[in-house]
């Protein structure tokens, strides 16, 4: 039997999609929420996997992890592609592994450019991989406005589709009175 290594198993997400989760107890109390968060932003590793501290490490982890063809062929999408396609395979990866539900030292680093939802930091990860390794410049800021936006659309769209009302009201309006010289034009 082969022995699979990380760049076996992150080139079969790249291609598939999947990902397998694994699930501990969530915590109980927002005081033992907090006490997770604060212990695993400060690890270096989670559940045996490597944690990035910044883009530069984020980089040289997916280097790692990804065949030089995966990188090839991941390099020759277009930006809004290379930001969706693979979001539910290596995006999910990266989701779930560097622990951007639960916290981690990447997300502590994300939320200092603002970004804080999963989905967001993920999509962030994967054009900045994308741009590095075209060898464009970062420039994240333009990209995390651009999320931003595209987040709160799309939370101002969601609760207009299934937003609740809050109060309704019926009102008579008034009739304005008629003039006394005819009450016409």
């Amino acid at each position: 039997m082969k022995n699979y290594t990380p760049v076996a198993f992150v080139a079969v997400l790249l291609l598939t999609g999947q990902v397998g989760y694994s699930q501990s107890q969530p915590a109980a109390t927002e005081e033992q929420h907090e006490q997770s968060y604060d212990w695993r932003v400060r690890q270096e590793m989670l559940y045996g996997v490597y944690i990035p501290r910044d883009l530069g490490e984020v980089f040289t982890q997916l280097n790692r992890l990804s065949e030089a063809d995966d990188r090839a062929n991941f390099r020759m999408l277009n930006e809004r592609d290379a930001a969706t396609k693979p979001f539910f395979g290596l995006g999910r990866w990266m989701s779930h592994n560097w622990g951007f539900y639960g916290g981690s030292r990447l997300t502590a680093y994300l939320n200092q450019l603002n970004l804080f939802h999963p989905d967001d930091m993920t999509r962030f990860l994967l054009i900045m991989y994308h741009r590095h390794l075209n060898k464009n410049p970062l420039d994240p800021q333009p990209v995390v406005e651009g999320l931003l936006t595209a987040r709160k659309e799309y939370e101002q769209n969601r609760l207009l589709e299934n937003g609740e009302v809050l109060q309704e009201t019926t009102r008579q309006l008034a009739v304005p009175p008629q003039s006394a010289a005819g009450g016409g034009d």
